[in-house]
């Protein structure tokens, strides 16, 4: 496989930051949502430098610290964007650059120099990363995925050059890096270790070089110990449903996000999943259909490398939000951010072989632009939040907590009677929600019934 020339991977770079800006171009008007508020406007932690270093130390201080900046540059919503734009740029000529490393040791003789752009435009234009992108909260998914895929980058890289311990040295520090924006970075020396043995490693040698990731890895836990807030954030996860409803939790979530948001491209910021009562039907599918996928993974190791860790992948980017330990969302669209290229190679890799490549490039493209639109599209959901949760509450509208976030964001922008019949649809969703209640005995708007297209209570 001949590698791009120069003015090759220039065109490369040009058209995948094209691609983005095309999408995305509505963000930077967009407000702060949801979460915003609590995280970064109305908390005094994050309001400039000197406020941050008296934070700490405490969880996640690279993320807290990009927000510091951020308010000290300026306050208003659109640096916030800019700066998420900016992040998801680097990941997408990351993606590029990490996937050409997984095309060389995956399928090297299959593919053309090319696949490797593809996968990373198919990772730039997927709705399912808008929610890490245009949403300045899911920055904590995008920040950290920039250092990890640096990282990964720097270990590869350093294999096949002189300065090997120099390569790991950087890869130790950005994975520390990625560790300090989000916990979710653990998966690192899983993902490196997997690429080696897919690549035709037996597993002593695929281990080969991460020992410093390992040290890197046990200092996080003991922070992970000794700081404050972690030890609340793990008793309200272990006390949100036990292992065997966790499972069962989880067949929804992944049938959702696999059916809905990566194939379906049907994004939603807060989709109305319900944990079964037993094993239905549908449950007893989806543990068959992982168990499948287990084992298609294993065995396609030795003749679809590629394939193999392109599932690998995705179970390891999703195991540490949709696995064993419980959340109080059974699913968001953000976790799949890093888990996209993956995805992406996955549908690259067959288009592009042999025999398939003039016709497999037209797919591609088509593909592309089908994605692309979508992802236009739903960045004008995101133009301000009464324009986000009423795309919340068509998308699930049988769930109260969209319909009582409607309310507040109408009553926001000075429509108090439809503020009003958001949270009466709330309640009649679910008559016990707490903060519909207050919300509504607070309003001195008239009552005119639940909002028209309230759905009756289940």
């Amino acid at each position: 496989m001949k590698p791009p020339s120069l003015t090759a991977r220039a065109a490369g770079a040009v058209g995948l930051l094209l691609a983005v800006a095309w999408v995305y171009c509505g963000a930077l008007a967009g407000p702060f949502q949801f979460d915003d508020y609590n995280i970064i406007v109305d908390n005094p932690q994050v309001h400039g430098l000197a406020a941050w270093w008296q934070s700490m130390p405490g969880i996640r201080p690279l993320l807290k610290l990009s927000y510091a900046l951020n308010w000290a540059a300026s306050p208003a919503a659109w640096g916030f964007h800019a700066v998420n734009l900016a992040v998801h740029l680097g990941n997408v000529l990351l993606a590029w650059a990490v996937a050409g490393q997984w095309q060389r040791r995956l399928a090297p003789a299959r593919l053309p120099a090319s696949a490797a752009w593809w996968v990373a435009l198919l990772f730039a234009l997927h709705p399912a990363a808008t929610e890490a992108v245009t949403y300045i909260s899911g920055r904590s998914v995008s920040l950290m995925a920039l250092f990890y895929l640096a990282a990964m980058w720097c270990f590869v890289a350093g294999e096949t050059s002189g300065r090997r311990w120099l390569s790991r040295g950087l890869a130790t520090g950005l994975f520390a890096l990625a560790l300090a924006v989000r916990e979710t970075a653990v998966t690192l020396p899983a993902a490196l270790f997997l690429l080696a043995w897919y690549g035709g490693r037996p597993p002593r040698e695929a281990l080969r070089g991460l020992g410093p990731q390992l040290v890197v890895l046990a200092v996080a836990a003991l922070a992970a110990v000794t700081l404050a807030g972690y030890d609340r954030f793990f008793a309200f996860s272990l006390g949100t449903r036990g292992f065997g409803e966790q499972l069962l939790a989880q067949t929804v979530a992944h049938a959702h996000l696999v059916g809905h948001s990566l194939l379906g491209l049907r994004t939603n910021l807060d989709p109305d999943l319900r944990v079964p009562a037993g094993l239905d039907l549908a449950s007893a599918l989806m543990l068959a259909w992982f168990a499948a996928a287990v084992v298609v993974a294993i065995v396609s190791r030795r003749r679809w490398p590629w394939l193999g860790f392109a599932m690998a992948w995705y179970a390891l980017q999703m195991a540490p939000t949709n696995s064993f330990v419980p959340r109080f969302d059974l699913a968001n669209d953000r976790h799949l951010y890093l888990a996209l290229p993956g995805v992406a190679m996955a549908f690259a890799v067959p288009l592009l072989g042999r025999g398939w490549r003039p016709l497999g490039k037209v797919l591609l493209l088509a593909l592309a632009v089908a994605t692309g639109l979508v992802t236009h599209r739903r960045n004008q959901d995101w133009r301000s939040e009464t324009a986000l949760w009423q795309a919340t509450v068509m998308a699930s509208p049988a769930k109260a907590r969209p319909w009582v976030n409607l309310g507040w964001a109408r009553q926001q922008a000075g429509d108090d009677a439809g503020a009003r019949a958001a949270w009466e649809c709330a309640l009649r969703l679910e008559p016990a929600h707490p903060q519909a209640a207050i919300n509504l005995s607070l309003s001195t708007a008239p009552s005119t019934g639940p909002d028209a297209r309230c759905p009756a209570r289940k």
